[in-house]
């Protein structure tokens, strides 16, 4: 199908979401991908996840941040603080998995809020009018065809915009590196771009500044580093390698006749 339209069909296709994570999108590999292309998760390559909390809750800040336009229909929960017998109605109603509170709404609102109003830098990388949202991108890598879809290109570089829970930027890095895939995304994404990437997230917990009454969330800007690329580049490697062993047009195994072996 890929092949009968030119990139910049493809890339135009691969702009609204019903495509790029459809059946159309999954022609191409992604950093999705390679979370489930691990020793412990191969054979749960190509499953796809029902929406859930964290996805909607990561969908509505980056709304907000990007696409306000389709912020202001995000479907809201404000019949009740509880998710009782109505909501499940609700939910069964409009066919969805979950739906924000407004308690939950109101405050990634004001995480949004927060992130483009406490540095000028920041605030004009993230709203500068130039910059390309949401903006997809495919190309080869190892010998596959990979896509990524970028939340922010911005004044010459990819900016990803997460929410964390992490309690300082240094744990923060430490889970991108070694939990969260960010290693892997870095080197997909700069692969594809040309670009440097930088990781901008904010803290969901709030913090008080000292006993004065005035809160505010942890905001971490990090670019990444050569080691980080590296790091990303060797991973993407080897489940490149787990891809065509077990789940490429020419596989050498058959993940049915896998068990795992371990020492006690």
């Amino acid at each position: 199908m890929a092949k009968k339209l030119s990139k910049k069909q493809i890339i135009d296709k691969l702009r609204i979401d019903k495509e790029y994570y459809g059946e159309f999108g999954r022609q191409w590999l992604s950093n999705s991908n390679i979370q489930n292309l691990q020793p412990s998760t191969f054979k749960q390559f190509g499953k796809v996840e029902p929406d859930n909390e964290n996805f909607v809750k990561g969908r509505y800040f980056h709304q907000l941040l990007l696409e306000p336009e389709l912020a202001k229909d995000f479907p809201i929960w404000s019949a009740t603080e509880t998710r009782g017998k109505a909501y499940k109605e609700f939910l069964e109603e409009k066919g969805l998995n979950f739906v924000l509170k407004e308690s939950e709404a109101l405050l990634i609102e004001n995480m949004a809020k927060e992130i483009v109003s406490r540095n000028e830098q920041l605030t004009e990388l993230i709203t500068n009018k130039e910059a390309l949202r949401e903006e997809p991108y495919i190309g080869e890598i190892f010998g596959h065809q990979f896509k990524c879809k970028c939340d922010l290109v911005s004044q010459g570089i990819v900016v990803d915009l997460k929410t964390t829970s992490a309690k300082t930027i240094e744990e923060f890095v430490w889970l991108g590196k070694n939990k969260y895939f960010y290693d892997t995304q870095a080197f997909i994404y700069q692969t594809l771009t040309g670009k440097s990437m930088t990781f901008v997230a904010i803290d969901k917990a709030r913090k008080e500044y000292g006993n004065t009454g005035e809160f505010y969330h942890e905001i971490y800007v990090c670019p990444t580093s050569e080691e980080t690329i590296l790091q990303g580049k060797q991973k993407v490697e080897r489940a490149v390698q787990m891809y065509e062993n077990y789940h490429g047009k020419d596989k050498k195994e058959d993940i049915r006749n896998v068990i795992y072996n371990l020492n006690f």
